[in-house]
This record gives structure tokens, sequence and C-alpha cells, in this order.
């Protein structure tokens, strides 16, 4: 795939911006305003808002290739887009007029947090909301959050994974917590976010469970979470392409102490490059076969449950796949790449981070493996 040629001038120069930016957007842990809209302005948070409500609705595929190509500038820009872009999948659930407003609006940032932290109490036509939640990337910058609440009729009701909602809250009335302290994808404002028995109207919450969209098309036939887990793999992909274009200018240059051959030179050196460029291209590669015949299944309205596993199997061994891939770069490098100036430091933090998120951790693999052994059921998170 050639990631540069499915580029507009508008995405080549916001992704420029997002690198010029990378070390401030690291040492002030957010995205800055102007470069969060500019984002907003070329389309990344509202690629799979639905063609009637002004969005892009754009192809999976076409989607990824973007955030693929944003994270080779800057990574935690393109984690900021990928989680409010799938967010403003929500837009194809709720009513137009709402939708539209919340998700379409001239220069709408979004983000989201499906995790059910929250408790959220029927009071008439609204909810009355009370919950903490962490990893709110993109929070600094978001004009509406997406979180996940267990829906409540009656206060001795059960909790149902049938009563989960993603509720859309405007900023004004969240508590934001600065806890984003972490070693990777500084930038990316993912720090605690915070309900206090706020109200919110029902009509402003969807459920990925019983809600169907009223959007026509083949996007909203795509299974959500293993959507969201082939945006995480995208930006996982980009970091680790940039961090392997990054090793090869450095070692074509850099002389080790004492020698007087560059490090490219160097036999170890080059077995170690090429054994990452395997690595990195098996999974790009299984990641970009298998995304492609899940889109196809969704154009047919017919997806598997084996087919989705797979989009998730591979979305996992991408994310952890191209972590070793940045750490076998950070060892070619060499003393380098510690210090700071380092880019490669950055990807090999921004890479481990990426493989923490529930979407992509290790245990995604037992979800994976039992359909792989006949036991899916229809609660799996697919």
């Amino acid at each position: 795939m050639n990631m540069h040629a499915a580029m507009t001038g508008d995405i080549k120069a916001v992704c420029a911006q997002a690198a010029a930016e990378s070390e401030a957007t690291e040492t002030a842990r957010q995205l800055s305003p102007e470069l969060a809209r500019a984002l907003a302005r070329a389309g990344y948070f509202n690629m799979f808002v639905p063609n009637a409500l002004g969005g892009q609705q754009l192809s999976p595929p076409d989607a990824m290739a973007r955030f693929h190509y944003l994270a080779r500038h800057d990574a935690a820009s393109a984690w900021v887009t990928m989680i409010g872009a799938t967010t403003a999948l929500g837009a194809a659930y709720l009513d137009n007029a709402i939708g539209g407003e919340i998700f379409a609006a001239s220069e709408r940032i979004t983000c989201g947090i499906f995790a059910p932290n929250g408790r959220a109490m029927r009071d008439g036509d609204d909810y009355i909301v009370s919950g903490r939640w962490a990893w709110a990337s993109g929070s600094a910058n978001a004009d509406y959050i997406g979180l996940g609440c267990m829906t409540f009729e009656h206060e001795d009701d059960e909790p149902s994974g049938k009563n989960v909602r993603l509720l859309m809250v405007p900023r004004d009335k969240i508590i934001f917590h600065d806890t984003w302290h972490t070693m990777g994808l500084c930038g990316s404002s993912s720090g605690d976010v915070e309900l206090q028995e706020a109200r919110i109207p029902m009509a402003h919450s969807y459920s990925l469970a019983t809600d169907t969209p009223w959007a026509e098309g083949a996007l909203y036939q795509m299974p959500y979470f293993a959507l969201l887990a082939a945006g995480v793999a995208a930006v996982a992909l980009g970091n680790a392409r940039a961090a392997l274009d990054e090793v090869i200018e450095l070692v074509t240059a850099k002389t080790a102490q004492g020698h007087s051959r560059s490090l490219a030179e160097r036999s170890g050196v080059q077995a170690a490059l090429a054994q990452g460029e395997a690595e990195w291209r098996a999974a790009q590669a299984l990641y970009e076969t298998t995304l492609a015949d899940c889109w196809q299944a969704a154009q047919d309205k017919v997806i598997a449950a084996e087919t989705k596993a797979d989009l998730r199997l591979a979305s996992t061994h991408a994310v952890r796949s191209c972590a070793e891939v940045v750490r076998r770069v950070h060892d070619i490098a060499g003393g380098t790449s510690v210090y700071k100036a380092s880019a490669i430091q950055r990807r090999l933090r921004d890479a481990q981070t990426m493989t923490q998120h529930m979407i992509t951790n290790a245990t995604t693999y037992e979800m994976t493996g039992r359909v792989l052994l006949g036991g899916y059921h229809p609660g799996m998170q697919l």
C-alpha cells in the first residue's frame, strides 16, 4: 500500500504540523488547541460520521490508512484522532438532529470510553449519572465525550450487559483529573474524567448491543470492537514504520565509537534490521488482508463471528508485534536512542503503551482463541 499517494494536500499539511509540534505535544501532555482543530478541519474526526449528516463515511481501509500516515508523523496525534473518529460512529445511532449537533458541527472534536464505569439512573427523559473513567484520550480538546454507563430504570434493578449505553456528554458537565503522567502516548491527554450527579438526556445515549444504526452503508455493519482494535493497530503500524525508517537513516550516517565503518555496514545491524522489517511486513500484511476481508463481508451484509475474531486477532498481533519491532529498532540505534532528542525512544514508549489498551492487550488472545476452538457466544465483544 502506498500510504503517501492516498493522502490529500490538507492531510499531508496537518500531519507535517503534528510532526513539528510533537515535542511540544509530549511536554504539554496534550495536542495544542490549534493542532486539534486543524486535524478536525482536515477531516480526522468525522471520518465515520454518516454522509447524511455531512460526514465522510469513509471505508475502514481508507480511514486506517489516514491514521497510519498520521502516526508516522506523531503517534499521540494519531491516537487522539483514532479514538475520536471511532467514537463518532455513534452519530449513526442517535437521532439525526442530535447526532448532527454532537458529531457533525464544524471542527467538532469528540472522544469516548466504552468501559461502563458510570451509573446512570433514569429520571423522566434524562439519566442522572455518576462515575469516573480512565483513558479519556483526547479529552483536553473534546467538545463531547462518550462515557460508558450501566443504566437503570429503578434503584433495585440488577446490572445487565444489555443495559450498557454510551452517553454523549458536553465538556462543561465533566470534571477533568490530571492523571495522565505516563511513559508513552504522553501527548494524548488520556487522563481521568468524572461525572457527579450530572443530568444527561436519554436521547443523547445509544447502545451497541440493542440499538440499530439508522444510517445506511456497509460501514455501519462493521463490528464496533473489531473496528476500534483495527484503529489501534493502524496507529501502531504507522509508529513502527516510522521507527524503522528513522533507524535506517541513523545507521547509514552513524559510525560506532572506535570504528571507521558506518553502523549500516555491520552484519549484526543488517540482520537485526532485516528481522524487524520482516516482522513489520508480516504484521501489516495479515492486518491489511483481514481488514479487507471483514470490509468485504460488511458490504455483503454477512459477517461471520470467525471474521470478526480474525480482525481482532490480526489487530492485537499487529500492536504487539510492532512493540517488538520498535524495541529491536531501539537496540539497533544503541546509546543514541536513550536521549530525549531521539525520536526512537518516544516511538518505543508509545508502542509499549499501546499494548496496554483493553482492546488489544494480551487477554484478547483468549477471546479469539476461544472462537477458533468453537467457543463463540453472542455476548463476546467482537
